[in-house]
C-alpha cells in the first residue's frame, strides 16, 4: 500500500514539473512576439514642408519622368522664395506623391518653384489659387515643367512657368550685368548732360558779367557738385500676370434624330385563285379557256384547283411625328488667361497697382 502511494506521488511530481515546463515555454514565445511588434517600425511617410497650426497642404505628384530635386514655397506678396523644402540628399521620385505642407498670408495666394535633377534651370509659378486647389502632377513637356492642378470641383486646368522663369542662371546674371551696365551709360549720359548745362550757364554768366568773379567761382563750384551727384533711379516697370481659370461655357438644344414621315401600311384579304394542274398557271376568270387550250393541244390533262391567298387590297397611311433629342453643345470650351494684376519695377522691385 505504501508502495502504491509513493509512485502516486512521484507521478504527480513529475507531472507538474513537465507542466510548468510547457506554461514557461508557451510564456517565452509569446514574449518573443510582443518584443517582434515593438520592435517592427512603420515607414516613414515624407512630406515637403513643416506641419504647423496655421499650415495648409495639398498633395504633390511627380510625373516628370525625372527626380525633384529643388521645390521652394512663397506667399504670392512676397519677395523671395523660401529654402528649398528638400534636405541634400533628399529628392521626390518619379510617380512618387507627398504632402506639401505651406503657410500664405491672408488673401494671398501660393507661388512655387521647381527644379529638376542634373538641371540648372528652375521653374517658378505664380498664383496657385489654394482655396481652389485640390491636388498639383508636376508634368514635363518640351523641356519645361508644368503643373496639372486638380481642382475641388473635379475640373483639371494646366499652368505654365512664369516667363523668367526657366532661365539658367547664368542667363540671370548676364541679364542682371547688360541691365547693370545699361544703368551705368544712362547715369553717364545724365551727369555729361548736367555737365553741358553747367557749363552753358557758367559760359553765359562770364559773358553777361566778367567782373562778377566771385559769381563765375559760385558757379564752377555748382558745376562740380552738381556733377558728383549719382543719378536718380528710372524705374523700368515690367507688367505682373496671374493665370485666371476660365471655365467651359456650352447649352442645351433640341437636335432632329428622325423627320416627320408618312407610312403607307397595306391591308390584306385572303383570296381564291384558280391554279392550272398541268403548268401552274394563275386562271382565275378563264379556266374554261386555259383548259380547252391543253386538251385541243395535247399539253396536259385539263385540270386546275382553287388556292387561297392573302392579297392586298389597299392601303392605310400612318403619320410619324418628328423625333428630337436634348444634347450639350460646348459654345466655349476651359481655358486659361493671364490678367494683369500691376506693375513691378526690374530694378528696384517696387510695385504699383494696375
Amino acid at each position: 500500500m505504501k508502495t502504491k502511494q509513493i509512485l502516486m506521488t512521484g507521478a504527480l511530481a513529475l507531472s507538474m514539473v513537465l507542466s510548468g515546463g510547457m506554461l514557461t515555454g508557451c510564456s517565452n514565445s509569446s514574449t518573443k512576439d510582443t518584443k517582434t511588434t515593438e520592435v517592427t517600425k512603420k515607414k516613414e511617410v515624407k512630406t515637403l514642408g513643416q506641419k504647423t497650426k496655421d499650415s495648409k497642404s495639398l498633395k504633390i505628384t511627380n510625373s516628370t519622368g525625372k527626380k525633384i530635386t529643388v521645390f521652394e514655397t512663397k506667399s504670392s506678396s512676397e519677395e523671395s522664395f523660401s529654402d528649398n523644402l528638400l534636405d541634400d540628399g533628399d529628392a521626390v521620385k518619379n510617380k512618387e506623391e507627398r504632402t506639401l505642407y505651406y503657410t500664405v498670408k491672408e488673401n494671398d495666394k501660393l507661388d512655387v518653384k521647381v527644379g529638376l535633377q542634373d538641371q540648372d534651370k528652375t521653374f517658378v509659378f505664380k498664383d496657385v489659387d489654394p482655396a481652389d486647389t485640390k491636388k498639383v502632377d508636376v508634368s514635363l513637356k518640351d523641356d519645361k515643367v508644368n503643373l496639372d492642378v486638380t481642382k475641388k470641383d473635379g475640373s483639371t486646368a494646366t499652368l505654365t512657368p512664369s516667363e523668367d522663369s526657366a532661365k539658367t542662371e547664368d542667363e540671370k546674371k548676364d541679364e542682371q550685368e547688360v541691365k547693370q551696365e545699361e544703368k551705368k551709360e544712362e547715369k553717364k549720359e545724365e551727369t555729361a548732360k548736367a555737365d553741358s548745362s553747367n557749363k552753358s550757364n557758367t559760359s553765359e554768366s562770364k559773358k553777361n558779367n566778367t567782373a562778377s568773379t566771385s559769381n563765375s567761382s559760385s558757379n564752377k563750384n555748382n558745376s562740380s557738385s552738381s556733377s558728383s551727384k549719382p543719378a536718380e533711379h528710372t524705374h523700368n516697370w515690367v507688367a505682373q500676370y496671374k493665370t485666371v481659370n476660365v471655365p467651359e461655357k456650352g447649352h442645351n438644344e433640341q437636335v432632329l434624330v428622325q423627320a416627320a414621315y408618312d407610312e403607307q401600311v397595306p391591308v390584306t384579304e385572303m383570296k381564291a385563285y384558280s391554279i392550272c394542274n398541268d403548268c401552274g398557271a394563275d386562271i382565275t376568270g378563264n379556266t374554261y379557256e386555259h383548259v380547252k387550250d391543253h386538251m385541243i393541244n395535247d399539253t396536259g390533262n385539263g385540270g386546275y384547283h382553287t388556292e387561297w391567298r392573302e392579297t392586298v387590297v389597299g392601303y392605310n397611311t400612318v403619320h410619324h411625328d418628328a423625333v428630337y433629342e436634348t444634347r450639350y453643345v460646348v459654345d466655349s470650351p476651359a481655358t486659361t488667361k493671364q490678367e494683369l494684376t500691376g506693375y513691378k519695377c526690374s530694378g528696384c522691385g517696387k510695385t504699383k497697382a494696375n
